[in-house]
């Protein structure tokens, strides 16, 4: 996150040095920060945009194949076994447990579709 920030802000400096080339200083500076806004807003809303879209096809995956009480015993059983053991994981890898949490339901998720699949493929 901190390189994407970083990346765009470079973008929006790198566009807003073309108001270098208008003689009038006062002028130059008004460009350069609107355009330096305009682009870091574009990069953020689309980045944005983006997240939202991807958050969207991952509820609709979600709900459609792991809306279950076993999905609710997974979500219970990793989060109280991140938070028991919490600064053991962190000892042992360098990992930040939100992200560890999001994982592993990624993993269960994944392995859930593709089990249901391969059992609809076998049954028909």
């Amino acid at each position: 996150m901190v390189y994407f920030i970083g990346w765009t802000i470079d973008a929006g400096q790198s566009a807003a040095q073309i108001s270098t080339k208008i003689p009038n200083e006062i002028i130059a500076g008004i460009i350069y920060w609107l355009l330096l806004i305009l682009i870091v807003g574009i990069c953020v809303a689309g980045t944005g945009i983006l997240a939202i879209l991807i958050e969207i096809k991952v509820i609709e995956l979600y709900k459609k194949n792991c809306w279950d009480v076993i999905t609710l015993l997974m979500i219970l059983t990793s989060a109280s076994v991140i938070i028991f053991f919490g600064e053991s994981i962190k000892k042992i890898m360098s990992i930040n447990l939100l992200l560890l949490f999001i994982l592993l339901q990624g993993v269960y998720v994944g392995l859930r579709c593709y089990l249901k699949n391969q059992l609809d493929t076998k049954l028909y």
